[in-house]
């Protein structure tokens, strides 16, 4: 019976996913500040997707997701709730986008088994028409045309858009609907409901615990950029085309972190600050990030990104936003052979002063 219990044993799982933040944080009362805000934001999409947007029998495609886990500055996420005992049709219609990955998962963040593939298509593996217009079937069984394949356990759809110049292009548009079984969910079930409100507290509690242990490892060897390591990445699996690096910048007000290398050829590659929380730092009003359409290179085809809490006048500044520490997310996408940065920390006036 659904009585005072199931909502306590909501409340008490945040309330703990707050008390782990607030013991994993700087002494800084403005980090302080930002954990106990990402654990309202966790909480407000935990509620939002396993309860509001949670019916696998008729699915809606949104982009509810949070800034959790180094989130993309360049990509527009897009998920929509699955269940293996259907078959489902993905249509959709291409904006400005320069790539994209659709996947279909099973497990989930913040649980024991992690956020794993079932099935995954990138952009070149889709039939998409002069019109930008395409169309998937999501089923376990292989079906004609574009198949995106599912498994028994399979929970949710995510597609990443990678847009270079997001505050100026046009996302793509998407469909979905489900294609086999009965008539969808009656109206709200208490028990099914305190189901619902148990997942939700356990993904609150669950995910800030499994990301703050990102931050803890890259916090450990602050100013530098590693790949990342595979005992994290096995909890959270992307886009399996993605060589995905972390680090982390510790660095004083007249001081600035270097990050070096040399791109290969690749679909794509960005760079990219976070807060400690692994929250993107705010990509609409500040340069957080840059990508290989932005970048200026060297004539050697060295990229130096320069990491500063104020502009050193130089190319490829990314802004720290008022951040004196944070996570520092890498990606190359579709090449076999990535590059490791090489970073050091060197003092502003020095950057600024001519050669």
């Amino acid at each position: 019976m659904l009585d005072e219990k199931a909502w306590a044993a909501y409340c008490r799982r945040t309330e703990n996913a707050a008390r782990l933040v607030l013991a994993a944080a700087p002494d800084d009362p403005f980090d302080r500040a930002e954990g106990l805000r990402y654990v309202g934001r966790i909480a407000q999409h935990g509620l939002q997707s396993f309860i509001e947007e949670s019916d696998p029998t008729c699915p809606v495609v949104t982009h509810s997701l949070p800034k959790l886990g180094g989130d993309n500055p360049d990509y527009v996420y897009s998920v929509a709730a699955l269940s293996g005992e259907y078959e489902y049709r993905l249509r959709g219609r291409l904006g400005d986008s320069a790539y994209l990955g659709i996947g279909t998962y099973h497990g989930g963040v913040g649980t024991a088994e992690g956020l794993q593939i079932s099935g995954y298509l990138a952009g070149k593996d889709i039939a998409i028409d002069s019109d930008g217009r395409f169309e998937l079937t999501l089923a376990c069984e292989a079906r004609p045309g574009d198949w995106l394949p599912m498994r028994r356990e399979t929970s949710q759809l995510m597609i990443r858009e990678l847009l270079l110049d997001r505050r100026n292009q046009r996302s793509a548009e998407f469909t979905i609907e489900r294609t086999t079984g009965g008539a969808a969910s009656r109206p709200l079930d208490p028990a099914h409901y305190a189901a619902q409100l148990a997942r939700a507290g356990d993904y609150v509690e669950g995910a800030i615990a499994q990301f703050l242990e990102w931050t803890k490892d890259f916090a450990s060897r602050p100013n530098r950029i590693d790949r990342l390591d595979e005992r994290l990445a096995s909890g959270a699996r992307g886009d399996p085309q993605t060589h995905y690096y972390s680090g982390y910048y510790a660095i004083a007000p007249d001081e600035a972190l270097i990050a070096e290398l040399t791109p290969p050829p690749c679909e794509y590659w960005n760079l990219q600050l976070c807060n400690h929380w692994l929250e993107s730092l705010d990509y609409r009003r500040h340069g957080v990030s840059v990508n290989h359409a932005s970048a200026v290179a060297n004539a050697d085809g060295q990229v130096r990104i320069v990491i500063a809490g104020s502009d050193p006048g130089v190319p490829n500044w990314l802004d720290t936003a008022g951040h004196r520490r944070g996570c520092i997310i890498l990606r190359q996408v579709g090449t076999k052979n990535p590059d490791d940065p090489r970073c050091r920390v060197v003092k502003l006036a020095d950057l600024a002063r001519p050669a």
